[in-house]
Formats: C-alpha cells, sequence, structure tokens
C-alpha cells in the first residue's frame, strides 16, 4: 500500500475525528465545520485511501450532520459526500438504507430549495436504483411521500419551463434547476420501472411530464438531458387506461403531445449519409436515446383515437410523392426516408430492430400493409426474423393512386412508381432490351434464371420463376449464329434458345 494513500487514510480520519468531537464540545463555528466538509468531499471523490467516510460508521455520521436542522450550508456539504459515496461504492447504499436514512431523505424532498432537490434527488436515485431489496419501497411512498414529492418538483420545473417558453425576453432556467430537474427524473424511471404497472400512483405526474416536453425547447442534439430522461419516463407510463388516454390525447387537442414527440424525433432523425460511412455523433445520439421514444410511439399508437393515428401515418410513412425514387433512397430528406435509411444501417445496433417494429405497428401490424408502406426490401428481412408469413399478393405488383390519377403502379420491392423507375433507367444509361443483341438478351435470361432458381432454395420466397414459365409458354424461340445459319442449310447443327422481344 503506498505511502499517499496511508497520509490520506490518516487526513481523513482526522477530519472525522474532528467532527465527532465538535458533537460533544461545540468547538468548531460554523464556517471552520464547513471547511471540514469541504475537504472530505475533496478527499471522498475516490474510495481509496477514504475508509473513515464509506464505513457505516462513517455514512451514518455524514447522514446526521446531513439531516441536523439549523445549518443548511453544513448539511448540503454532508450531503454531497454521501452523494459520492453513493455512487461509488454500492455497499453504502446498504449502509444507508439500513439505518433508515431514506426516509429523513424522502421527507426532506419537500424542499423547494433546487440544491436540496438536486442532492436528495440524486441520494434517492442511488437509494432506490441501487438498493439491494425493494419491499421498503411502497414504506417510503406510502408513509414518507416519495411519489407526493418527486410529483411536486416535476410540477414546479414544469411551471417555470412553460413560464420561461412564453417569456418575450427569452428567459432561460437556471443551470442548477435543470440539473436538479435531471435527477429528479431520474428518480422518476427508477420508480416506474420498480412500480407495478396496474399502480396508478404515477399517473398524475403524466400530464406534468408532457407538459414540461412540450415547454422545452429543442436542444442540439435533441435527445440530450433532460429531453431524454422525461422520454425514458413516460415509455414506462403508456397510455394503458382510460384516465391515461386522457392526459396523452386531451379531447380539446388531442395530438398536441403526440406532435411535440414526432418533432423531436425529426430533428433526432439524422442517419449516415451513406452505407459506408461510420458511426458519427449524430447517429450515436440518436441510437443511444431514442430507444424510449420509439417504443413510447409503438405503444401509443394501439389507443390513439383517429386524429393521432392520421398525424402519425402522414409523419411516418412515406407520401405518394416519395415514390418517385426509391423509399428510403439517399436522396430523400423527410423523416420516413430518414427513419427508412437508420432501421436498414448497419451502425444504428440499439435502435434498428425497434424502428422495423414502429413501422409494422403503424402498418396496424399486418405484413401486406407493411410491404406497400415501405417496399419489401425494407420490410423481408424483419417479418422473417419474426417468423411472419409473406403473403403471395404482397409480392405483387400494387395499383395506387396518385393526387387522383389512377392506376399508377410500384415495384414492391422498392416502392418506387414502375414509370418513375423506367425513367431513371434510360437517365442513367443502363442498356434496355431494345438495345441489346440476341446473344445479351440470352445472358441476362440465363443470370435471371439462375438468381430465381437461388433465391426459391433459400426459402426466402417461394414463387414461379419467370423465365422458366416463358420457356414453358413456348415464348422462346431458337437463333442461330451465321455459321449455324449456313450448316442449317444442310440441315446440321441446333440453335440456342432466345426471348421474343
Amino acid at each position: 500500500m503506498s505511502n499517499t494513500t496511508n497520509v490520506k487514510r490518516a487526513a481523513v480520519l482526522a477530519l472525522m475525528d474532528q467532527l465527532r468531537k465538535d458533537v460533544t464540545e461545540k468547538t468548531l463555528t460554523p464556517q471552520e465545520e464547513l471547511a471540514i466538509l469541504e475537504k472530505l468531499k475533496v478527499h471522498g471523490r475516490t474510495v481509496s485511501g477514504s475508509d473513515a467516510i464509506y464505513s457505516q460508521e462513517g455514512i451514518t455520521f455524514l447522514a446526521e450532520v446531513a439531516f441536523r436542522p439549523n445549518n443548511p450550508d453544513s448539511s448540503r456539504e454532508a450531503l454531497r459526500c454521501l452523494a459520492n459515496a453513493l455512487y461509488l461504492e454500492r455497499q453504502t447504499v446498504q449502509y444507508f438504507i439500513e439505518g433508515g436514512w431514506v426516509e429523513k431523505a424522502c421527507e426532506a424532498y419537500k424542499s423547494e430549495n433546487v440544491d436540496d432537490e438536486f442532492l436528495l434527488g440524486r441520494i434517492l436515485f442511488f437509494s432506490t436504483t441501487f438498493a439491494k431489496d425493494d419491499h421498503l419501497l411502497n414504506k417510503w411512498i406510502d408513509e414518507h411521500d416519495l411519489v407526493k414529492n418527486n410529483l411536486a418538483a416535476i410540477t414546479r420545473h414544469a411551471t417555470a419551463y412553460v413560464a420561461a417558453a412564453s417569456s418575450t425576453t427569452a428567459q432561460a432556467v437556471p443551470m442548477m434547476q435543470s440539473m436538479a430537474l435531471q435527477d429528479t427524473l431520474k428518480l422518476l424511471y427508477t420508480l416506474t420501472t420498480k412500480i407495478p404497472d396496474d399502480s396508478t400512483v404515477l399517473l398524475p405526474i403524466i400530464p406534468q411530464l408532457l407538459t414540461l416536453l412540450s415547454a422545452l425547447p429543442i436542444q442540439s442534439p435533441p435527445l440530450q438531458a433532460p429531453t431524454h430522461h422525461i422520454i425514458d419516463a413516460l415509455s414506462n407510463l403508456p397510455p394503458l387506461t382510460p384516465e391515461s388516454q386522457n392526459f396523452y390525447f386531451p379531447p380539446s387537442d388531442p395530438t398536441i403531445h403526440i406532435s411535440a414527440i414526432l418533432k423531436i424525433l425529426d430533428r433526432a432523425a439524422v442517419p449516415p449519409t451513406s452505407a459506408t460511412t461510420s458511426r458519427s455523433t449524430t447517429v450515436d445520439d440518436f441510437d443511444n436515446h431514442a430507444l424510449s421514444l420509439l417504443k413510447l410511439l409503438i405503444e401509443v399508437y394501439p389507443s390513439a383515437p383517429e386524429p393521432v393515428k392520421k398525424l402519425m401515418h402522414e409523419t411516418l410513412l412515406p407520401s405518394e410523392k416519395e415514390r418517385t425514387s426509391p423509399l428510403g433512397s439517399q436522396s430523400s430528406t423527410t423523416l420516413p426516408g430518414r427513419l427508412l435509411r437508420l432501421a436498414g444501417s448497419p451502425t444504428t445496433t440499439n435502435t434498428r430492430l425497434i424502428l422495423q417494429t414502429l413501422f409494422f405497428e403503424i402498418s396496424d401490424s399486418d405484413p401486406v400493409k407493411l410491404i406497400k408502406n415501405v417496399g419489401y426490401g425494407h420490410a423481408s428481412g424483419y417479418l422473417m426474423m419474426r417468423g411472419i408469413p409473406i403473403p403471395p399478393e404482397a409480392l405483387e405488383e400494387v395499383a395506387e393512386s396518385d393526387s387522383g390519377r389512377s392506376g399508377r403502379r410500384i415495384n414492391p420491392i422498392t416502392g418506387q412508381y414502375l414509370e418513375d423507375e423506367l425513367r431513371d433507367i434510360e437517365a442513367s444509361g443502363v442498356q434496355g432490351l431494345e438495345g441489346m443483341t440476341d446473344e445479351e438478351k440470352e445472358r441476362e435470361a440465363e443470370k435471371l434464371f439462375v438468381l430465381f432458381e437461388r433465391l426459391n432454395r433459400t426459402g426466402v420466397i417461394n414463387v414461379e420463376n419467370p423465365v422458366r414459365t416463358a420457356m414453358q409458354e413456348g415464348r422462346f424461340e431458337e437463333i442461330k449464329s451465321d455459321d449455324e445459319d449456313s450448316d442449317d442449310d444442310n440441315g446440321v447443327g441446333k440453335g440456342k434458345g432466345k426471348g421474343k422481344a
């Protein structure tokens, strides 16, 4: 063990002894006591050599100082020491719980001071998250107002952010208030994961969270704290009951909250610029933080009223105008196009599957609708992975109408209008059948035959090979080379098959 660690251990022990001695002798002024606690806070930022802080006796003594009345500065500094300890060493959480200090923290959490809220919210987050046994949670909620005080704190923040948003002077919320909100929201998220789904105790928090989310300015990147903390909590409080549905879809304006969530998604969904592009900061932010947002949208859709479903369709599914190009192409800048690229990107390891699930959900969990909405190329992998049969009719060309014009047909693989696909082929300079020699047509037919045979053998689809069908129906004829023509005059030689033009 290094001499530096021993020196630190002795210094920490001496500081703790000074505080303990002052309990009975009262020799320290409030300023001297605060200075000692500040030194202990610095020492306690690392566990090594801080034994006197991280022991059960040390946690108990710091908690006594933290919850002692009449000296708020020293109490907050002791809370900072405790917050560091509970974060760095999980065993200290058990010491704190066993000493009955969580109950004290729950009651003190009603303070409207943002410094108190920040520290107590953090300590309660560690206590509820890292507790080995959750049996005390009901006691903290029922007897010590844990949820009630959390709701009160979130309501205060919602009021402040609404006032800031409506201010004509671009009033900013203080940084300390924002930090307090983040720890209050992290505590709420833990509560949403541990309180049973059928409990109604958290329902009053939903409208405050939705109000707060609408009042927050969209940041850059959009899913940073506190926005993603709000969405994390909401994702565990979906609209499953009539009461919660009224919160999410207020009768006076049922789309107001979902519209705000979709705007955040629109700003956050920035895909790689090409299939070979490595992960970028924006893609990382989306992949790390968008999971809860996408989960929330999936859970909102089934119970949403018709105006909300219509909004989600119009916002998340490709429009008819987008079918002039393959759906999800690099040229698309719309939200559906960007989401399709993210859903097919190898870089979105966390969100790729849930994005595909979102498209399936808003297609009413119907594989035919999914293929019509996004194209077989984007839908097939998801359907196969889920073991969902692909109906044969989904692979046929689908007649679609566009702006009142009926009969426009689409390529079911890419989702692009066939007429626009042919236009793109011609513009690219790729030769059509008319410009091919007979031998080139034959080679292309052979390639097509082999590709369909391989595809059928994979079991992905089971469709009739169109080249085989053409052969069986007699739509192929013999072709001859110049040499064969001369041989044929003598009745010798056979030609090769050629597709009729």
